[in-house]
């Protein structure tokens, strides 16, 4: 951290650990302890009036007591009626008790105090207790809810808490960054109070088994009837069921968006969102044309002729054209923003594809997807629903096996780096391959082991960490590598903030993004022209969409209604202004 973020986040932190001492402090301790002094003491100088015949003052009998407690007092120290004996015996039998439990606690809170690294659970705990409120409650801190959390609370500013059942190397660095963990069961009631649930306005539900993700939403919603839930579920039947019965905002799989995505990146092309518009499926890509691309050289006339495609915008160098015309001939690193029919951005990306699978011959060989886990399984239905041959690996059949048979989908099985069994499945013909099994460096091994069969082959890898994701990408093209928990955790982010389909994208070295936002009733933006949008700097308005009518651009003159459908291009600055816009109007105070 820089040092003047130090300095501006000094007071804050001061002041939350203030709070957090004041809720450890051992209050009934505290007050026990006071209650005994000062009973005893007035006993002890009662009785010393009483019994000795003289009064002693009040002061000086407390730091009797005081002593007796702590045994500070010799054979002629004590009182000469022996009547008084009985408090050199019971002050230490009480007092030395409450003060070593006060004592302790104390030295314990004042040590977490300074000591951060001393910091645990107690803590955590306290820090949520104390000073958290209103906040994002993540369950489950795996590779996606890692993201979640981090990204939420450390480029969005949010409020976060966690809450895993073991620590890890990843929770580990969500408190090293000062993020409170909450170690447990998330289906545990106690778990989830300590963490804050009944207070918290969002709760993401992103652990890796479903049935783990339902038991934590029904006590979710028992304790917090209000709350936005995000729920992560595999099962695509129960995902209208769990929007109906519980409330849940916004159900999302993971291996569904990742495995979309893996889908486009096999045929060349990012997915940034799909529409389905007058029943018919639509997508927003993003298409670089790099040296093996179809589309160089063609103009973007030849591209859209005859297809339900528009090329949204392009960008060549440092300059970016919203619309550009059809004369415009595409060259080598350009870059498209394309918004097409499932079916004809197939065609654009792949010419070769017959129409139907059955009639390809032998000399072009089917997509090969290797791991077939929730993601594997998702790439391999797209794929085939695209119109293509799949092969899939893995090296034992899974519960997942007999559904991909069931499709027509032939299943190998075997050591995914052995070359006999890439070549088997039809790696020397392959147009693509996809690595998404769980392990970062078998996938590494398998595309390397693919792309020495075969130099040609399109390979996309499933793999976690970023800084080895950019190299690959580097290594193998600029959509070889893919993390399923980054892809998915943008979905997670976006219906976290109540935000629409958020996603990232370069455009000239500047980093910005591509929007989707549903105008809201009672919107700020209702009523809005589109143009006086498209003047500000920092936005440019791609699409607009009304009642199944799509305008790329936007037609002159359009005005924004409540349900209209929205995608722009703006940095993050403008983005968090077009958001709070887009909430409810403020109401007049009577």
């Amino acid at each position: 951290m820089r040092p003047h973020h130090r300095l501006r986040n000094l007071w804050p932190n001061a002041r939350r650990d203030l709070r957090v001492f004041a809720y450890l402090f051992p209050w009934r301790t505290a007050v026990w302890l006071g209650l005994m002094l000062v009973s005893v003491t007035y006993l002890f100088w009662l009785a010393f009036l009483v019994w000795e015949g003289q009064a002693i003052p009040f002061h000086r009998a407390f730091f009797a007591i005081i002593n007796l407690i702590f045994l500070q007092v010799n054979f002629t120290e004590l009182p000469l009626d022996p009547r008084l004996d009985i408090f050199a015996l019971l002050a230490p039998v009480v007092g030395l008790p409450l003060f070593s439990i006060f004592g302790l606690r104390i030295f314990y809170v004042l040590r977490v105090l300074v000591l951060r690294r001393e910091r645990g659970q107690d803590w955590h705990e306290a820090l949520v207790a104390a000073t958290i409120d209103r906040h994002i409650l993540v369950c489950g801190l795996g590779r996606i809810g890692y993201r979640v959390a981090n990204t939420l609370a450390f480029e969005y500013g949010q409020t976060v808490v966690g809450i895993n059942d073991v620590p890890s190397p990843l929770t580990s660095r969500l408190i090293d960054r000062g993020l409170p963990v909450i170690l447990g069961n998330v289906v545990s009631a106690g778990v989830l109070e300590k963490a804050g649930v009944s207070r918290a306005s969002t709760v993401v539900i992103c652990t890796n088994v479903d049935q783990v993700n339902l038991e934590t939403l029904v006590r979710v919603r028992q304790h917090n009837p209000q709350a936005r839930i995000v729920l992560r579920l595999f099962d695509d039947d129960l995902a209208a069921e769990m929007k109906s019965y519980f409330q849940v905002d916004a159900v999302i799989s993971r291996s569904a968006v990742a495995g979309l995505s893996f889908a486009y990146a096999a045929l060349g092309a990012r997915l940034l969102d799909t529409f389905r518009l007058k029943d018919r499926l639509y997508v927003l890509v993003e298409l670089p044309l790099a040296a093996a691309s179809p589309l160089t050289g063609r103009t973007i006339g030849e591209l859209m002729a005859g297809r339900d495609l528009t090329v949204v915008c392009h960008t060549r160098g440092p300059r970016l054209t919203v619309e550009p015309p059809s004369d415009v001939r595409l060259l080598l690193d350009d870059t498209l923003l394309v918004f097409a029919s499932v079916e004809d951005i197939v065609e654009v990306l792949d010419p070769q594809k017959p129409a139907d699978p059955a009639a390809e011959t032998g000399a072009r060989g089917p997509v090969l997807v290797c791991g077939v886990g929730r993601t594997g399984y998702r790439v391999s239905r797209y794929l085939l629903r695209m119109g293509y041959r799949v092969v899939a690996l893995d090296t034992e059949p899974s519960r997942l096996t007999p559904r991909l048979r069931q499709m027509g989908i032939p299943v190998k099985f075997g050591d995914l780096r052995w070359g006999d069994l890439l070549i088997e499945a039809g790696a020397e013909t392959a147009p693509a391959l996809i690595a998404c099994t769980d392990d970062d460096l078998l996938n590494l091994q398998i595309a390397l082991r693919a792309r020495r069969i075969n130099p040609h082959l399109r390979v996309v890898l499933r793999i976690f960490d970023d800084a080895l994701s950019e190299q690959l990408r580097q290594s193998f093209g600029p959509y070889a590598a893919f993390s399923t928990s980054a892809l998915a955790s943008t979905d997670f982010i976006s219906a976290a903030l109540n935000r629409l389909n958020v996603h990232p994208i370069n455009v000239a070295g500047t980093p910005q993004l591509v929007v989707r936002l549903t105008i809201r009733p009672d919107s700020q933006l209702a009523g809005t022209a589109v143009d006086d949008l498209h003047q500000q700097e920092g936005l440019t308005a791609l699409l607009h969409a009304r009642d199944g009518q799509v305008d790329i651009p936007p037609q002159p003159g359009a005005v924004l209604q409540a349900g209209d459908e929205l995608v722009v291009l703006a940095t993050e600055s403008m983005l968090a202004d077009l958001n709070r816009r887009n909430e409810s109007r403020p109401t007049a105070s009577a």
